[in-house]
């Protein structure tokens, strides 16, 4: 899945190399974010085809609060994908963060509905980035704009999830208020990966609540020596490595760790993994 990730990242908001030769079906995953909102659009054989994002502020605390806004977000970026491609894309899936279901399972749904698509499954954050990592034994962390969400993995299984609101926006709001600029500011700054000397200290307070969250999760069970970490805010180079030295363990960060999980998501229309996706 290593080559499937670094195409995600070159064709990302890349129209000109999208590419739809042979493909015989096109599936869309959409993940909601509370910063942004990316869509995916893989074949019948799990083959990145297109990719398109959009910074979106729809999402508080993991559930979406401007359904109207999410909904024309969603329709933009399938459109401009579909704009482009000679074959039909009327199937997708869409994720939620752990614990949210009951109000984020229709809502999501309903929104993919109106982009379009006829949905095929809808599951929780960390399952769909496992159907990119295929962890087996261990932990997936997906630190989003909100939210912390944990899935401890046990032979190929998620046994528990759990999902807390502390994410980038939370390491943002921190940063703006030490530098005293915009919250826009700081997230601007947040992302130049050239400022990570800077801005890691600032945030640790935030990091080390995120490692609590992780650390929480994963009481009761043995044999965890390995976390990987997803989401938009691992983007900040150096968050990982401060969480696994506060859990005495591994803490790996996959390549473009915000495209993992839209491209589970995707990835799920072409069967799921078991009990993970709710299949609509």
């Amino acid at each position: 899945m290593i080559n499937a990730v670094r195409k995600v990242k070159q064709i990302l908001n890349r129209p000109e190399r999208w590419d739809f030769s042979g493909a015989l079906f096109l599936y869309a995953g959409v993940d909601i974010g509370t910063h942004k909102t990316i869509a995916v659009v893989v074949d019948e054989n799990g083959e990145p085809r297109a990719a398109n994002m959009r910074r979106a502020q729809v999402v508080r605390s993991g559930l979406i609060l401007d359904y109207i806004g999410a909904l024309k977000i969603v329709r933009e970026l399938l459109e401009e994908i579909r704009g482009r491609s000679p074959q039909p894309i009327e199937k997708g899936a869409t994720s939620y963060p752990p614990m949210t279901e009951s109000g984020n399972i229709a809502t999501t749904k309903y929104i993919l509905e109106g982009a379009g698509l006829d949905v095929l499954a809808v599951l929780d954050e960390p399952t769909a980035a496992n159907l990119v990592l295929r962890v087996k034994n261990g932990a997936i962390v997906d630190v989003g704009g909100g939210t912390t969400g944990v899935a401890v993995i046990k032979d190929g299984k998620v046994v528990r999830t759990r999902d807390e609101a502390t994410g980038g926006l939370h390491l943002s709001l921190v940063l703006a208020g030490h530098l005293k600029v915009s919250l826009e500011e700081a997230e601007k700054i947040k992302t130049d990966n050239r400022m990570n000397s800077s801005v890691l200290p600032v945030v640790r307070p935030v990091i080390d609540k995120i490692s609590g969250i992780v650390d929480s999760s994963l009481q009761d069970f043995d044999g965890v020596e390995r976390v990987c970490m997803v989401g938009g805010t691992c983007e900040l180079e150096g968050l990982a490595g401060i969480v696994g030295a506060n859990l005495g363990l591994d803490a790996f960060q996959p390549e473009a760790p915000q495209v993992i999980t839209p491209l589970g998501i995707a990835l799920s229309c072409l069967g799921g993994n078991g009990d993970g996706p709710v299949l609509m």
